[in-house]
């Protein structure tokens, strides 16, 4: 299933710059990564190797060097969130971004979205770390600080409509799917059933992807505990009714 776009209304004219500029610095990140390794579908040579393990999360790095009071270290767990393996890695990334992190950044605002993204980035590579302390495999994307964003999303607007690609055999259609549906289902089966019924050689950090979603989901739950009146009208959507003119 491709998801495509959301049915999630924001307030005619609001802009989400924050969404658009982690989407643009991704991507010259990515032109970078292209000039220094001279790839584009995947970044497999040797430079590819000495750029990952120059700027990528690598546990065994990260564990030693704190042990040691490196503190500098953990300047990867950063640098990681902005690196890509391949123009499928990037373009899969941006796409859940676009998707549904304009209604997440409107909801939270502007600074204190951004505060929440790396902070999601972070955790989901701080998990990804518990998970395999001694591993040397480096790992890195936006995957884990967009797993935040999909938990909370999960939690906030878990009935607004997902419009999907559905590939079935040669044929393709577009169908609708509540959010609280597609996301659980990307959560289970394309995260959790791989990370404990193994995935060994998949390339995938499936460990960083649930931190990061966890730590979303309960940041969602907060926000939503914290702000109820919000959600007493437009149940739909999670927005709060009136006489505030939604656009699409």
């Amino acid at each position: 299933m491709l998801p495509i776009r959301d049915e999630n209304p924001k307030p005619i004219g609001y802009r989400p710059y924050v969404t658009y500029s982690l989407i643009a610095i991704n991507i010259v990140v990515f032109f970078w990564e292209i000039v220094v390794t001279h790839q584009i579908w995947e970044f497999t040579n040797q430079r590819a190797e000495n750029m990952l393990l120059s700027y990528g999360t690598i546990p065994n790095n990260v564990v030693n060097g704190l042990a040691d009071h490196n503190y500098s270290v953990f300047a990867s767990v950063f640098s990681s969130m902005f690196l890509h393996a391949g123009i499928v890695h990037i373009g899969g990334n941006m796409l859940f971004l676009w998707i549904f992190g304009d209604n997440i950044e409107y909801k939270f605002g502007r600074g204190k979205f951004l505060s929440l993204y790396l902070f999601w980035g972070v955790a989901a590579d701080l998990l990804y770390i518990l998970s395999s302390p001694s591993s040397p495999v480096p790992a890195l994307g936006a995957s884990g600080a967009i797993s935040g964003v999909l938990g909370a999303y999960l939690i906030l607007f878990p009935n607004a409509k997902v419009v999907t690609l559905m590939f079935l055999g040669f044929f393709t259609r577009f169908i609708r799917v509540s959010a609280k549906w597609w996301l659980l289902f990307w959560f289970l089966i394309q995260n959790v059933l791989p990370a404990f019924i193994g995935s060994s050689g998949s390339g995938v950090a499936f460990f960083a992807h649930i931190g990061g979603f966890l730590v979303g989901l309960f940041v969602g739950y907060v926000y939503k505990k914290t702000h109820s009146s919000e959600f007493t009208y437009g149940t739909r959507y999670g927005w709060k009714g009136g006489n505030t003119k939604w656009g699409t």
